[in-house]
């Protein structure tokens, strides 16, 4: 896809992702459908690769609210995710969209398994735009 305004499109993920991430205000998923497949093409835009998503992809796969330290564990993965994205500055984007979206996924069950849906959505449109391995 030839002239993708990436800063364009990174704007529009941020300023729907809060909705996106919260099924009360989401109810039928058409903002999460829409920022995750957003998201998904910025990522194969910015050259980031299948292998760098999978490694924060893991991380918020084991995120369980069944486990009483999940909140800490996003504060944890907002760590990694700048550790992530300083290596690999074609993360940054991607690093600010996941900011925006950790309260959120903070506040309740849901809104962290919407989260975690997400990363899934994003992973999964990512590898549809042709992002590489």
């Amino acid at each position: 896809m030839p002239g993708v305004d990436i800063r364009a499109l990174k704007n529009d993920i941020l300023s729907k992702i809060e909705t996106a991430i919260d099924p009360g205000k989401d109810k039928d998923g058409k903002a999460f459908s829409e920022v995750a497949e957003k998201t998904g093409q910025l990522l194969k835009e910015s050259n980031v690769t299948v292998t760098q998503l999978r490694k924060v992809f893991t991380e918020v796969k084991r995120l369980s609210p069944e486990n009483e330290n999940y909140k800490y564990k996003l504060k944890l993965l907002k760590a990694k995710m700048a550790y992530t994205s300083g290596r690999f500055p074609k993360l940054k984007d991607f690093q600010e969209i996941v900011n925006k979206a950790l309260p959120v996924a903070e506040q309740n069950e849901k809104t962290l398994q919407r989260f975690k849906d997400f990363f899934e959505a994003v992973v999964a449109y990512h590898k549809f735009f042709g992002g590489r391995e």
